[in-house]
């Protein structure tokens, strides 16, 4: 029998989808199934994102964070645009902070292929801070963070050192999840809904 080929998947849809319950789970599985490829024109938080990065690798000045928003080069996103780069900037408040490369890494569980990649890193009060941004306007619930969390901890600890941190951002809010704990007690619960989201992918 033919190995069956890796379902390559964001941690964004793999975390909704353990979010979900009964038929919604089929419902996000279709979802992501029958969508487009990926093109730069429909990562909507594109701009924000690289621009965030950016900023902290060139110049690291906070001042850049307002020509982010004047510069939005989509009128139609100024709005969300601007309450994300403001939920960010109200996190880094007074901290001096320096970039580090973050790691990044696939978590694969049965043929489920999850990229792991958080898009920030930051050094500020003595500590690397690797951080997931988290664009989405519904608050990001202390259970999705924690998800998140097991997993960047599972895969990707060995790729930095013992005391540095893991971390989710609302982006929109500025409120920082961190597993200072370097829990990852979620894990035998994330296999199995991985082992379900392969079950209906291959069923539909």
């Amino acid at each position: 029998m033919a190995k069956s080929s890796l379902i390559k998947i964001s941690l964004t849809d793999f975390i909704d989808f353990v979010s979900k319950t009964g038929s919604t789970k089929l419902t996000q599985v279709k979802k992501v199934k029958e969508r487009k490829p990926y093109h730069p024109s429909t990562d909507y938080y594109k701009y924000v994102r690289e621009g965030i990065i950016g900023i902290h690798e060139e110049s690291g000045d906070k001042s850049e964070f307002d020509n982010l928003i004047k510069n939005t080069p989509d009128i139609r996103k100024k709005e969300n645009f601007e309450k994300a780069i403001k939920g960010y900037t109200k996190f880094l408040g007074k901290k001096t902070v320096s970039w580090v490369e973050p790691p990044f890494r696939h978590w694969r569980s049965g043929n489920l292929d999850v990229k792991l990649n958080p898009e920030v890193g930051l050094k500020y009060d003595g500590t690397k801070h690797y951080i997931k941004l988290y664009f989405k306007s519904e608050a990001l619930s202390k259970m999705k963070a924690s998800q998140i969390l097991s997993l960047m901890e599972s895969e990707l600890r060995a790729k930095v050192k013992r005391d540095d941190l893991f971390c989710v951002l609302d982006v929109r809010t500025g409120k920082l999840f961190c597993n200072e704990k370097r829990d990852t007690s979620l894990l035998p619960l994330l296999k199995g809904e991985a082992m379900s989201f392969e079950t209906i992918w291959n069923s539909i």
